[in-house]
């Protein structure tokens, strides 16, 4: 058998490792660069540029039109550049003063481009784009679990006159460099000898047309300020314009956009664990694993995002049950969901990962309809903590809604996969 040249050995199991750090780093960068009080502010545009819909959204815009270039131009030299610039705007408050205001867009844009550096080798490689997809999506569902760790500083916009409150980079300088040592290297001998693609214009439009488009929802109708019949409101729209978009692609890309935006609804609910119960984060690691080794072996699309839908109608249980599915049952939708969907284009796997923190409707908005959270700006129940992990549900309408969602995304995935055969 012909021993393997170190450059092969990088394509195929680099990319993946290259591709999960890369998602990880990029989700987290986001999730972290959360300004603690966003809710406060309504000085026209600031109010919405330090969201977290604002991150999400500018990450996902730079991701798509960085895949967009390096799919265009296909060099592997291009991509390391990418990811060295990426990595040094997030690191930028390690090194000078940066506001808390001002960071939440540099972060984006550098998390963005991160991402797309560690999308870049990933054309074709079923493995790797899992591992992307579950780098960015897992970290954003269970960023909670950063809490086990690390103590979260304050990040605060409002401030005396004079006083920046500077911030801290959202990840350490010293992760950061292991991490862009690994994208870099393995973007720079990927996809050697291949030639280059023309861009799906397609993917790359609805890469920028649907977090601009959320954006707008959320400064519109879903705020944190927003009514129930408003919020609603946006979610239909988001849901209409995110399944006329996926339409227009090829069955597996648009499939893996409607996987995507599941995803996010699931995020309706949000975990956060016990530091005396760290078990949990071991058991959502291995529920993971095995919706992965089920997805792989017999891919399953449907009964991934069926089983996301049950994990979110859990929500209007008990929260015993509640945080049971999110725990077992929602790691295991997430690797089987996205196993299911791979193979894709490098256009929709980066896209339709980062759906969960581009549209903060369900994440963010949904948890500021209950009438106290509008009062006071944040919930005044008390912390504590009730067995390995605590799941935080808003208002029943809400779940509704996100159970709704994931049905659609279903029922849209199910008439595409008929129509497509249909023609053929």
């Amino acid at each position: 058998m012909q021993q393997r040249s170190p450059v092969q050995i990088a394509q195929l199991y680099g990319s993946v490792a290259s591709a999960l750090v890369g998602g990880v780093v990029a989700a987290y960068a986001v999730a972290e660069s959360r300004v603690d009080d966003f809710s406060f502010s309504d000085d026209g545009l600031t109010s919405v540029v330090i969201t977290p819909q604002w991150a999400g959204a500018t990450s996902a815009v730079v991701a798509a039109v960085g895949v967009a270039l390096l799919h265009r131009w296909g060099r592997g030299g291009l991509a390391s550049v990418f990811a060295a610039v990426g990595a040094l705007v997030i690191a930028l408050p390690a090194f000078v003063t940066v506001s808390a205001s001002i960071s939440v867009t540099l972060n984006a844009m550098g998390a963005g481009t991160f991402l797309a550096a560690a999308a870049y080798p990933t054309k074709s490689h079923r493995a790797a784009q899992i591992a992307l997809a579950l780098g960015v999506t897992a970290t954003t569902l269970y960023f909670g679990a950063a809490d086990l760790w690390r103590d979260r500083v304050a990040r605060w916009s409002l401030t005396l006159p004079g006083d920046t409150y500077p911030v801290p980079s959202t990840v350490p300088v010293w992760i950061l460099l292991a991490a862009t040592l690994l994208v870099a290297g393995v973007a720079s001998v990927a996809r050697s000898g291949q030639e280059t693609d023309d861009v799906d214009t397609r993917l790359a439009t609805l890469g920028v047309v649907l977090p601009l488009a959320f954006t707008a929802l959320y400064a519109w109708l879903g705020s944190t300020s927003t009514s129930p019949g408003s919020w609603v409101t946006a979610v239909v729209i988001a849901v209409a314009v995110t399944v006329a978009l996926a339409w227009r692609l090829p069955q597996h890309d648009g499939r893996f956009i409607l996987a995507g935006l599941a995803i996010g609804a699931v995020s309706i609910s949000s975990i956060s664990f016990s530091s005396d119960w760290t078990w949990a984060v071991p058991a959502v690691g291995a529920a993971l694993a095995l919706g992965i080794a089920v997805g792989w072996k017999r891919p399953m699309p449907q009964l991934g995002l069926g089983l996301l839908a049950v994990t979110t109608l859990s929500g209007l249980l008990d929260a015993a049950l509640t945080t049971v599915a999110y725990v077992f049952v929602l790691p295991l939708a997430l690797g089987l969901a996205v196993a299911s969907c791979m193979p894709v284009a490098v256009g929709a796997v980066a896209s339709g990962s980062v759906l969960p923190f581009t549209l903060t409707l369900f994440s963010v908005s949904a948890t500021f309809l209950d009438p106290v959270s509008q009062e006071f700006g944040w919930s005044t129940a008390p912390l504590e903590e009730h067995g390995p992990a605590a799941v935080t549900t808003p208002i029943p309408l809400t779940v509704l809604a996100a159970t709704a969602t994931i049905v659609v995304a279903m029922s849209t995935i199910h008439l595409k996969r008929v129509r497509t055969a249909v023609v053929t």
